[in-house]
């Protein structure tokens, strides 16, 4: 599955390559929707998932983002779903054409599931809680409607703190 959506992800970054460049940047009214695949520190697997952002304002956007990630070992499974909100502030006025720079933070909520089968016990449990975390990123124009998008997460509250990277292609939507 994982290879399916990399494979997936390198295709629409090639064919957005051919598509035709012009000016693009974060515009206020406009949504900008990223299936993206991540690392991170908070688990055995490489988590996946999808971020959207309102832009409010001109530098001033809100969305949302939700990221799975499921792992297992000879004994026991674990199930990592994270849905957040999300405020991100774009520096518009760096004159660097096609890139669009942000810093943002958001406050979430993680769902874990642990279950286990050692052959002397069986059982299952959960850690899951409040998590907090600011984020830098970048996304870089391919196209007006489409983009590579880089975010840099660390977690400060909650049993999954730590670090992570999420990477994706945004597409704008009016």
């Amino acid at each position: 599955m994982i290879k399916k959506i990399s494979v997936l992800l390198v295709a629409v970054l090639f064919a957005s390559v051919l598509a035709s460049a012009g000016p693009a940047e974060f515009n206020k009214g406009k949504f900008y929707l990223t299936p993206q695949i991540g690392l991170s520190s908070w688990g055995g697997s490489i988590p996946f998932g999808a971020n959207g952002e309102y832009a409010i304002s001109e530098n001033i956007g809100v969305g949302g983002t939700v990221m799975a990630q499921f792992w297992s070992e000879p004994y026991w499974k674990e199930s990592l779903i994270s849905i957040a909100a999300e405020a991100y502030y774009h520096f518009l006025k760096l004159n660097v054409a096609k890139l669009d720079l942000f810093v943002g933070a958001g406050l979430g909520y993680s769902v874990v599931s642990v279950t286990y089968d050692t052959g002397f016990t069986t059982g299952s449990d959960a850690s899951s809680g409040l998590n907090i975390w600011p984020l830098v990123g970048a996304r870089y124009y391919f196209s007006p409607k489409m983009a590579f998008s880089l975010r840099l997460i660390g977690s400060l509250l909650g049993n999954f703190t730590g670090f992570g990277a999420q990477a994706g292609v945004t597409f704008v939507l009016n």
